[in-house]
Formats: structure tokens, sequence, C-alpha cells
């Protein structure tokens, strides 16, 4: 499992927890930081799928200004947004959260026979509901 593969299933896990407990702000941090995460491993359709819930709930997000993830994230604005995100929570204290809740990726990869995509779809699934 690849770095970018790593944070994007503890940032996933940790907008799902936010969702879970009706934390929609905290959720949507969340689910920014891994749509910037998804971009950056090469899940461009997960990362839609993350902006999609976001602006869902928010329609006046930053993010509705953007056809869809990859435009945002080529977007000078939006990547000073995505600078402030990485500082609201780091990749280190991420996992620290997460596990914290007893989510350690690498397990939870072995039991979706390390396929990020299903694992990813698995988490962000309930918040695609409503």
């Amino acid at each position: 499992m690849s770095s970018d593969e790593w944070r994007l299933l503890n940032y996933l896990f940790l907008a799902a927890e936010s969702h879970r407990k009706k934390q929609i702000p905290g959720r949507d941090r969340f689910l920014i930081l891994s749509l910037i995460t998804a971009c950056e491993a090469g899940f461009p359709e997960l990362a839609e799928r993350c902006r999609e819930v976001v602006i869902r709930d928010s329609p006046r997000h930053l993010l509705s200004r953007y056809a869809n993830a990859i435009e945002a994230m080529q977007s000078e604005e939006f990547q000073v947004f995505a600078k402030q995100m990485r500082r609201f929570c780091t990749t280190e204290r991420a996992e620290q959260l997460a596990q914290g809740l007893g989510f350690h990726a690498e397990q939870e990869l072995q039991k979706s026979q390390g396929n990020v995509q299903q694992l990813a779809g698995k988490i962000i699934q309930p918040m695609m509901e409503k």
C-alpha cells in the first residue's frame, strides 16, 4: 500500500466517523482531504464522489465552482484552500485519530483483499446515501 493510499483510507475513515456522529463540518474537512489525496493517488472517481457529498450538503462550497475534482485541484484558489486543509489534520494526526478509533488501514485493506478502491468505496457509500 502506498503512502497516498494509506492516507486516503485514514481520511475517509475519519470522514465516515464524523458523518456517523452527524459532525458535518468535520466530515467535510476530512472529505476534502480525501479528495486531495485521491487525486494525488490517481483515483479521480473517488475524488469526485467526495466532492459530490460535500456540495450536496453545502451547495455554496468552494468545490461547487468547479466542474469536477480534477478541475478544482488544478485551480490556484483551491490549492490555497488545500494547503489550509492539510494543516487542519496532518497525515500523522489522521493515523493517530483513526487508530484511536480502532481503524488500522493495513488490516482493513487485507480484509478487502488489497483492493484500495473497493475498501474506499465501502467506506464512502453511507455518506453518499445521505
